[in-house]
């Protein structure tokens, strides 16, 4: 089968799922004296939502510029693939939510905890998707180097493995696990040399 009714398919929920991250923003309701101080004031208590949309926004970024890579290298598509990538979408889908908590609560270990937690099985479900197209379907063109696709493995699985480490950081200091969640995506900026050699061939 052709990729081209999964890549259509998970580019609209991508854009979904980024829109869903502002609505969870809203804007505050002031009222009283000086309005401008008040409202001045609630967008400054805001500024953790604020954060943590930008967090989301840029990962899910991210992993929607490693989607179009991976499906570009992709010969064909199977039923597997099929489902594997919906399991993709179903954490994709979520993280929403656990944006929304950690900008109510940064400080809370549970908040933080959760966060992770989405954001490593969506990254669990991507690397699978990955390892199921290169190695077990053989969907990817045969002319690719295995040893790229090895790279890319690893590079991909370093991502859940960073996050289970952000949660593990969090019985220290939700600060820690922050910091880290906040340093993943800039891993993940730099094109690997698979995705360069993409690059050159597009």
């Amino acid at each position: 089968m052709p990729t081209t009714r999964i890549q259509a398919f998970s580019d609209g929920v991508f854009s979904i799922v980024i829109t869903l991250l502002v609505l969870e923003i809203r804007v505050p309701q002031v009222s009283g004296g000086d309005i401008s101080q008040l409202l001045g004031q609630r967008l400054v208590t805001m500024t953790p939502k604020f954060l943590s949309y930008a967090l989301s926004f840029a990962i899910i970024g991210i992993w929607w510029v490693a989607h179009h890579h991976f499906f570009d290298i992709l010969k064909k598509s199977d039923r597997g693939l099929l489902w594997f990538n919906n399991l993709f979408l179903f954490w994709l889908v979520f993280i929403p939510f656990p944006t929304a908590m950690l900008g109510d609560y940064p400080r809370e270990r549970i908040a933080v905890m959760a966060y992770g937690a989405v954001m490593m099985c969506a990254g669990i479900s991507f690397s699978w998707m990955r390892y199921y197209a290169f190695f077990i379907g053989k969907l990817a063109y045969p002319d690719i180097d295995h040893g790229l696709l090895r790279r890319a493995m690893l590079k991909s699985v370093s991502n859940p493995i960073l996050h289970l480490l952000a949660i593990f950081l969090a019985f220290v200091n939700p600060g820690f696990s922050i910091a880290l969640y906040i340093g993943i995506p800039l891993l993940f900026f730099v094109p690997s040399k698979l995705e360069r050699q993409i690059f050159k061939s597009s």
